[in-house]
């Protein structure tokens, strides 16, 4: 009786399951075939499909729906298969698709094989489950991840796994030029309908594209082709894309193209972007990436250099060496300059031209200026001398930087101190920030310093316009002050001026003691320099 109900209970679950379900014989004829089959795939009876193979239906449905040219069933779906094949078959997963009722219709089939009660190979069992709607999301997530949907290019991270995967020889990038000003000239829809149009045009030249960038696009060649024909493919490429002009709001507008060529069996993407990267650089709009650069070296001590730095800020490496100041006049050392530096792992001292200007590069140029300033506040809290602190105008920019300069000295009481140091070549004409910083530093006690005045585009008006307190003559001048007469007058025109408006003068860069009695008798106030004393620690 159990075994009654239990046969019963099985044919009625076969019957009524949504997953389609058959026993076919070796010929490719049906044992078996449950409701979901029959009317869901083969649009047919029971009785009509007992008996009948794929082909059957195959033909009968072509002929029902010729005039749909798209229309085709699941001819594959259970194929005949070889005995032998059968034999060995284990529990098979594929997946199958095509038109049902007109509707694109995505099946997962499992195939095993089928034996009798005397363990003979009589056929196939198969079972198929509509996966369509998981798999139309997939492929709207596959396109989401991997394509553009501007352009609807492959993106950067396809051309990465195709790189992997398809081992193209070389890659062209494409970067359009000065393609920020556009956008800002002409607005971001219409920036977006030039790349766009960019995108279409390599479309058509059927390359294999990808958008790689905001403004960057990457061509794989899969030939092996040399790199002399790559430049004139390149150029081939570039004259297509001129050969019509392209459009804003209905004017013609110029865009034109920076290139890079790489040819590798590794790293294909880094080379062409270094190579591209090199042209935009550069007066040659095409440029070739070159094995002997060894610029992925040069990347990799970059990065080192980078990680290096980040840990001497958090382990408190980075320190302050003072070179004295002397007071000209009565000969006493009346300041010292904060010079940072930095400590490696294995205790050497680095300089400041190795790391400093590099910082900036990695964003971490405002935590140096803030271990400068706390170390150096700490230690004249509770010396006599005065000191100083170099600040560029990207820390008086930096409004969290100037809140930390503030309350550090406050905190420390060594306002009165401390003099703030402020490159004149280095933007220093942007007055708003700079003069809103001394008057907030100054009416705390703390003075300023223009250092490396009598260079580059040097200007008295910044002077007059700044509240300074002493001008810092650049040691280009000081170091050939005795036998260059033109360096001479120069310094001397600095200083008659300095005086005139009541304001101290320092000589940088004093290396011997003819200098010294040489800035004396012109009228510098102050004097430093290794004549005067070396960095060091305190």
């Amino acid at each position: 009786m159990n075994n009654i109900k239990s046969k019963t209970l099985l044919k009625l679950i076969s019957k009524h399951s949504p997953d389609m379900l058959w026993v076919k014989d070796l010929e490719g004829k049906y044992l078996y075939a449950n409701s979901a089959i029959c009317t869901g795939l083969l649009m047919a009876t029971e009785d009509e499909v007992l008996g009948n193979t794929d082909i059957f239906f195959a033909k009968r449905e072509r002929e029902k729906y010729k005039d749909n040219k798209e229309w085709h069933t699941f001819g594959e779906l259970c194929k005949n298969t070889d005995e032998e094949t059968i034999k060995v078959m284990k529990p098979s997963r594929f997946l199958e698709y095509g038109n049902i009722k007109g509707k694109m219709t995505y099946l997962q089939v499992d195939k095993a094989p089928f034996f009798n009660k005397n363990n003979e190979l009589v056929g196939i069992i198969g079972t198929a489950r509509d996966i369509t709607e998981e798999t139309i999301l997939k492929e709207k997530n596959n396109h989401l991840m991997y394509f553009d949907q501007l352009t609807s290019l492959p993106n950067r991270q396809k051309i990465i796994i195709d790189i992997l995967e398809k081992n193209p020889t070389s890659c062209i990038i494409f970067n359009i030029d000065d393609f920020k000003e556009v956008n800002d000239f002409f607005g971001t829809q219409n920036a977006d309908q030039i790349l766009k149009d960019v995108a279409q045009r390599f479309i058509d030249y059927k390359y294999d594209t990808y958008r790689i960038d905001g403004d960057e696009f990457a061509v794989l060649f899969f030939d092996d082709k040399s790199l002399e024909n790559l430049k004139k493919e390149a150029q081939n490429i570039l004259n297509l894309l001129d050969e019509k002009p392209f459009y804003i709001e209905d004017k013609e507008i110029l865009i034109g193209f920076s290139v890079g060529i790489a040819k590798s069996n590794d790293n294909l993407l880094t080379k062409a972007d270094i190579a591209v990267n090199n042209a935009k650089t550069s007066d040659n709009h095409i440029c070739i990436y070159d094995e002997n650069h060894n610029i992925e070296e040069k990347y990799k001590e970059n990065i080192e250099l980078a990680a290096e730095i980040k840990d001497a800020i958090l382990e408190n490496r980075i320190v302050c060496y003072y070179q004295p100041l002397l007071n000209i006049e009565n000969g006493e050392i009346y300041s010292y300059e904060s010079l940072v530096r930095m400590i490696d792992k294995k205790g050497n001292l680095i300089s400041p031209l190795k790391f400093l200007k590099f910082s900036k590069k990695i964003r971490l140029y405002s935590s140096i200026t803030k271990k400068v300033v706390e170390e150096a506040c700490k230690t004249f809290q509770d010396r006599d001398e005065n000191f100083s602190i170099n600040l560029s105008i990207d820390d008086i920019k930096d409004s969290q930087t100037v809140d930390f300069i503030l309350k550090t000295i406050k905190k420390t009481k060594t306002a009165p101190k401390v003099t703030f140091e402020i490159l004149e070549s280095e933007g220093i004409e942007n007055y708003n920030e700079v003069i809103t910083f001394i008057n907030k530093i100054k009416k705390l006690g703390a003075r300023i310093a223009i250092d490396d005045f009598g260079t580059g585009y040097s200007n008295f008006e910044h002077i007059l316009r700044l509240d300074v307190d002493y001008i810092k003559i650049d040691g280009s001048l000081i170091k050939n002050i005795v036998e260059d007469d033109k360096h001479r007058l120069i310094v001397e025109t600095i200083v008659s001026f300095a005086k005139r408006i009541g304001i101290k003068t320092v000589a940088e860069f004093v290396s011997d003691d003819e200098i010294l009695k040489t800035i004396k008798n012109i009228g510098i106030t102050c004097a430093q320099g290794f004549h005067i004393g070396k960095p060091e620690s305190f």
